[in-house]
């Protein structure tokens, strides 16, 4: 472990110019030329790192990429970062990369591209100490995470599917302590679609059947069902309706999201909500239930509890603590999980203000140690399996 640190304080220099190019692109999702060309900075260093490279070509959103490490050894250890960010063009250039007292800032540098470095520099350090004890480590580049993962998603059970370990290099948690992720709430998106009857609200209001006074009685409904299941939330965010104020409306609608923290929770809290749409509660209309659960969850298991307890041991022989927390936010840990592979999250460096551009920041006295327990962690898994 001191020889981690000794190697990642030497590449530390690297890992801040990487860092800096990485910043200043403006790389929002939909932005395939930025994302693209974060891509090609990650490319180039994995392959100078000793990667083999394999490409995936995308239309709509940035080009993936999955980059390979092999050894010697039985353990496949897979890690997944996205190089996608949620920002417009031009943040990079109005909030460009700079420091402010032990801070580094900029858009999108805790989420994640300080984590995706982490990968990168992590797989370095454990091939640069001579360590070939692991059939493959790899790291799978994704493009459009904060988006959902809509193509990634299906990809990721070819190069996921029956590894010994997924490591998400998102960003720590609870800062300035550095939690790791053990477990993600799933997350559903629903559409309520409330139908009536027009009528003159002034004229003839006895006519006419309000579906918007019938969308609030059933988002009353359905806020009465959080916490049926333990940890589970369901919030009506979104609500659309009407035409006129004069005209009773004949046509409401709401999207729900809804976050459930074990797989078998989902089919009870959706029966819960249909029957609660299913009641009349203003009379000429009706209520129609659309969506689903498109993010499943990522329990806490005792494969995964295990790699917790790995990481802890790491982080220990460099000298400090870490805790494992539940959070009900999603990441690409749920879509590996899913697939029965051991997960943990939340490995990236300690930051924070994800999603802020002015003030997103991260720590840089919490490069070094956080790579050196991911490389500690990466040959901890690799040595369980000889």
């Amino acid at each position: 472990m001191t020889d981690f640190l000794s190697l990642i304080s030497v590449n530390l220099p690297d890992y801040l110019r990487d860092l800096e190019m990485l910043v200043n692109l403006d790389c929002g999702t939909h932005n395939k030329a930025g994302v693209d060309a974060v891509a090609r900075i990650v490319r180039e260093r994995v392959r100078e790192f000793g990667a083999e490279v394999l490409d995936l070509p995308q239309e709509k959103y940035g080009d993936m990429l999955y980059a390979r490490w092999r050894g010697k050894g039985t353990a496949r250890i897979v890690m997944i970062g996205h190089m996608d960010t949620v920002y417009s063009d031009g943040a990079a250039a109005q909030f460009p990369f700079h420091r402010r007292g032990t801070h580094w800032m900029g858009p999108g540098i805790n989420d994640m591209k300080a984590g995706l470095l982490a990968g990168i520099y992590a797989a370095r350090a454990v091939t640069q100490s001579g360590f070939d004890g692991f059939a493959e480590i790899g790291l799978f580049c994704n493009s459009e995470e904060e988006v959902g993962s809509p193509v990634s998603r299906d990809v990721y059970p070819q190069y996921a599917r029956g590894a010994d370990a997924a490591l998400v290099l998102e960003p720590a948690r609870d800062a300035p302590r550095g939690a790791i992720v053990s477990a993600r709430k799933g997350v559903g998106t629903y559409r309520l679609t409330v139908r009536g009857k027009s009528a003159h609200a002034g004229v003839e209001p006895d006519k006419g059947a309000n579906a918007i006074l019938a969308l609030a009685r059933y988002t009353e409904a359905l806020h009465a069902l959080n916490g049926l299941r333990p940890g589970a939330t369901l919030n009506v965010g979104v609500v659309r309706g009407g035409t006129r104020p004069n005209v009773i409306a004949d046509y409401a609608e709401a999207e729900i999201d809804v976050r459930i923290v074990r797989a078998a929770d989902a089919a009870p809290l959706e029966k819960a909500m249909r029957d609660a749409l299913a009641r009349e509660v203003v009379p000429g209309t009706s209520a129609e239930l659309t969506g689903g659960m498109s993010n499943p969850p990522m329990e806490k298991t005792e494969a995964s509890a295990r790699l917790v307890a790995l990481a802890q041991a790491s982080a220990r022989e460099l000298g400090f603590e870490i805790e494992d927390v539940a959070t009900g936010g999603g990441s690409d840990g749920n879509y590996t999980a899913a697939l029965g592979v051991p997960t943990i999250d939340g490995l990236g460096p300690v930051g924070g203000k994800s999603h802020n551009a002015q003030e997103e920041w991260i720590d840089e006295k919490s490069i070094v140690p956080r790579v050196a327990m991911l490389a500690g962690l990466i040959v901890k898994i690799a040595e369980g399996r000889r």
